[in-house]
């Protein structure tokens, strides 16, 4: 055992990581997370939900409405040409249920997106060391 005293271990600079330079700080990345959540969100509810029609021979598809609007039946007959009522009952249920299909995921990324950027306004960021 030996009584001679060490002098503190002096700092040595160290170097900056080079990952700090290309990376993005949580903040910007859950504030583009929300961005990009809220316009795909916003997007599948405005855009027209589309549905093939009876003819095998055409690749031609019939807008049926967004999931603002619903299904535009009066539309609907015009582009599939005045069907007979239970044939146009049975496109607007076929319509019903995709818009349906795609309300869930377009009002759940928008007001997602809304939720990530109020969270981002009320949330104070953290104040850094050198700060």
């Amino acid at each position: 055992m030996s009584t001679e005293i060490v002098p503190p271990a002096t700092t040595q600079h160290i170097e900056e990581d080079p990952l700090d330079k290309i990376t993005v700080p949580p903040r910007v990345f859950v504030a583009s997370l929300a961005s990009i959540a809220l316009v795909v969100g916003l997007l599948l509810g405005l855009l027209p939900v589309r549905v093939a029609t009876l003819d095998t021979t055409a690749t031609v598809k019939v807008s049926c409405g967004n999931t603002l609007g619903g299904v535009e039946t009066p539309r609907l007959a015009a582009s599939l040409g005045y069907p007979e009522r239970p044939i146009l009952a049975e496109y607007v249920a076929m319509c019903d249920r995709g818009i349906d299909a795609r309300a869930m995921p377009a009002w759940t990324l928008f007001f997602g997106g809304m939720i990530g950027w109020i969270w981002l306004g009320a949330v104070r960021r953290r104040k850094s060391r050198l700060e």
